[in-house]
């Protein structure tokens, strides 16, 4: 190693670093956003879209296969089984898909800054 090299290690090495107290004060400053806890309406939305998942689908597949067999009695019991599957399927893939949705639609929670805010001005 040179000389050259060892000035530029030593010039490198020698910048100061922000005690930690220093740090703690600016981080301190900052103003915090709280943001208002969300947990139990979530909780409930994830509930009623498994309830949804779980009775729709026993209901599009009985009632199709009870439509098929009335209104269409030619049909074989696989058939009709087939069809009533198929029913079932589609209904969990739709009540994903709207649960989906509704995550993406979902609009950031407010802050208790901005709930405050907004309760002072209907005051």
């Amino acid at each position: 190693m040179g000389k050259k090299n060892k000035k530029k290690a030593t010039v490198l090495a020698a910048k100061p670093v922000p005690a930690a107290d220093e740090v703690y004060a600016q981080v301190a400053e900052r103003p915090r956003q709280q943001s208002i806890d969300r947990s139990l309406e979530v909780f409930l939305w994830l509930v009623v879209y498994s309830v949804l998942m779980f009775t729709l689908p026993f209901l599009g597949f009985f009632g199709v296969q009870s439509w098929l067999q009335e209104s269409f009695p030619a049909l074989s019991v696989f058939e009709r089984n087939c069809y009533s599957v198929l029913t079932a399927v589609l209904v969990v893939n739709a009540v994903v898909a709207l649960y989906v949705m509704k995550a993406f639609c979902e609009k950031d929670a407010p802050t208790v800054e901005q709930d405050e805010a907004e309760q002072k001005k209907y005051q």
